[in-house]
This record gives structure tokens, sequence and C-alpha cells, in this order.
């Protein structure tokens, strides 16, 4: 019997693609909604430019910002690499919205679909994909939501807030390490990069006033 070894990769090429952008805080109200794109973009990590996938354009996406107790609508379009589904981590939600492939069928790429999101805890959460997570994670798929708590004494009290996420990504060769789109190349939890990302930046800087209390 003779073996060959895999060469299918997803694609890596920048050409053409916009630039990442930082992301943005999105302030919504119950009964708001969202539209959210996973897409590719072209993004600076050291020397390197890399391809890598991105929610509404930015690394990580836009913190959405939700009063507890609130419900927002939130339709997700993928023009990614592959299907995909959008997973509100610590979310308390009906299952049929809850963005596993167990509960959801997957979202082909070029269509869409329409989440209801309602938000019971307050607290920092996060969504990410939940298919194919050691790719489209590594690749930029992750994003922020900030519930606001109801009782405005559930936190001690600071004159801003910023939520920061750390990621680490193994950049070889001037581009993200090659993952093969039929099974799982590197391990989905765990540190194995080489570059730790804080806020999707490889050197994060944050100005902050004398005196000033920031939450992170």
């Amino acid at each position: 019997m003779h073996t060959h070894a895999r060469t299918a990769r997803f694609p890596t090429d920048t050409e053409g693609l916009p630039t990442a952008a930082r992301p943005e805080v999105v302030p919504l109200r119950d009964g708001d909604r969202f539209d959210l794109e996973i897409a590719p973009v072209k993004k600076r990590i050291g020397e390197a430019t890399v391809r890598m996938l991105a929610y509404n354009g930015s690394i990580p996406g836009p913190t959405l910002k939700i009063p507890e107790g609130a419900t927002v609508t939130v339709r997700v379009v993928n023009r990614g690499d592959l299907e995909a589904t959008v997973h509100w981590h610590g979310l308390r939600l009906e299952n049929r919205f809850d963005g596993t492939h167990e509960t959801q069928a997957p979202i082909p790429v070029g269509e869409a679909y329409t989440y209801e999101i309602h938000v019971p805890d307050a607290g920092a959460h996060w969504y990410h994909p939940h298919i194919r997570e050691d790719y489209g994670q590594e690749l930029g798929l992750y994003g922020n939501i900030l519930v606001v708590p109801s009782d405005p004494g559930y936190w001690p009290p600071a004159h801003r807030e910023l939520l920061l996420t750390l990621d680490d990504v193994l950049v070889e060769d001037g581009r993200i390490a090659g993952f093969d789109p039929s099974q799982t190349t590197h391990v989905a939890m765990g540190r194995f990069g080489n570059v730790m990302l804080v806020a999707g930046e490889p050197e994060l800087s944050l100005d902050v006033e004398r005196g000033e209390v920031v939450r992170f």
C-alpha cells in the first residue's frame, strides 16, 4: 500500500482582502437587530501580513453591549471558508439559538441564519464558531458580549470598561500555520502558538488618565 501526505489546505492568500480593523463597541437595546458577517481579512502580525477571518471586519469581532434581560436579533451571514455556526458562550439560550452543530443546521458559505439572543445574566461572555473551532478561532473568529447589570451596584464603580481577549497564533513562514480542511490539524484549546495576541494585537498599547479606574 502507498500513502500520500495530505496537501489540501484552507486558503492563505491575502491579495485583494481588506485590512482587519480594531473592534467597535456596539450598544444594543431590547428589540434591536444587528448584522454580523463572517469574511476573510488581512492582518499585520509582526513582520508578516497574514490571511485571517473576522466578524464584521475586525479581530476580535465587535463587542456587543446589551442590557441585562434584553433580547436582540442577530443575523449572521457566512462569507468565510467553510460552513459555520455562532455559539454564544455563557448565555442561557433556547437550544435552537445556541449555535452548536447539535442544535442548529450549519450555515453554508454564502447563506445566513438569524439568532434570537436573550441575555438573562450580567457579565462578560463571548461568541465564536462551533464548527472547526481549531481553525475558526485561530483565524480570528471570536468576539465579546458585555451584559450590563440592571443593578448599578452589581460591580464596584469604574470610569470605563475594556474587554480584552487573549489568543495565540502559530505563524510560520509569514503565514498562519496551515490547517487541513478534512480533519483537525492542531489543538482546539490550549497554548500552541508562537505569537500572543491581546485584543487582536501582538503589542497592545492602552491610554489611561492618572487616577482613572478601568475595569478589564
